[in-house]
């Protein structure tokens, strides 16, 4: 079979995604797993891209029901990581606040936008593996429908708590600043590739459909937003310091230091 327009996409992702999945699986080892700053999300993430291209790529000389299946769930996983890892840039901004009277914001708040996300990542896998038939796929079921809005509640708790973090910014340590701007780009492109998602769920139209939609629709609106979130944010990792190991954290996301203030490796 020749390589078609969607193979192509494949393709790109692969490109841009292997190099991804070496940084963010350095970043998580320099950052530590519990305090990664939300880059062990985006490693899953990426390992997820590359398989759904690699699955794409598979059925192109040897198509299968169980590729396209695998493919379309790890296609439908896009939201909900990449909104965690902005979640998780944001704790850290919010963790090296230890000034006041703009105090850090309560890791309540975190944990809450965390919870959301994974109960609406669980609805949508359920929903599409429920029918993954065209028909089916067309007019959603509930567990969609209440996944989708459960997303758009998660981005929106993003929105507030940068908006919250932003007023409080002077109180964050000049290197963690950058973060908002990171994390402000990336809810802009998860914006797009949100209103992506809801049109090809809630709107009956060839356009954007999730089996035969426009390849142009899905590169411009899904992909290349995808690929800008995780390149962002890889990026702003690499030119982060680590936190030293004797950073300490109240229930309330306020660093507690045992002897002055931690110490950072440049």
């Amino acid at each position: 079979m020749a390589i078609t327009y969607s193979n192509g996409i494949s393709i790109l992702e692969l490109i841009v995604y292997f190099p991804s999945l070496f940084a963010a699986a350095y970043l998580v080892w320099l950052h530590g797993i519990r305090t990664s700053g939300g880059f062990l999300f985006l490693l899953l993430f990426v390992l997820l891209r590359i398989t759904g291209a690699c699955c794409d790529l598979a059925a192109i000389n040897n198509p299968s029901v169980g590729l396209y299946i695998a493919q379309a769930i790890c296609s439908s996983i896009g939201l909900s990581p990449l909104i965690l890892a902005c979640s998780g840039l944001l704790s850290r901004a919010n963790n090296s606040i230890n000034e006041k009277p703009n105090g850090a914001i309560s890791e309540r708040f975190f944990h809450l936008l965390r919870i959301i996300t994974l109960v609406a990542l669980i609805l949508s896998i359920v929903g599409i593996t429920k029918d993954m038939t065209p028909k089916a796929l067309l007019h959603p079921n509930s567990e969609i429908k209440a996944g989708m809005n459960l997303f758009v509640v998660s981005w929106a708790a993003l929105c507030l708590l940068l908006f919250l973090l932003i007023r409080r910014r002077s109180g964050i340590e000049m290197g963690e600043r950058r973060l908002l701007l990171v994390v402000g780009i990336s809810a802009t492109l998860i914006l797009v590739r949100l209103i992506y998602a809801m049109l090809m769920f809630f709107l009956a139209d060839s356009t954007f459909n999730f089996f035969n939609g426009s390849t142009t629709a899905m590169l411009v609106m899904s992909v290349l937003e995808e690929i800008g979130v995780v390149l962002v944010c890889l990026g702003v990792g690499l030119t982060l310091r680590v936190r030293g190991k004797g950073l300490n954290q109240s229930y309330s996301g306020v660093p507690l230091y045992e002897s002055g203030p931690p110490p950072y490796n440049a």
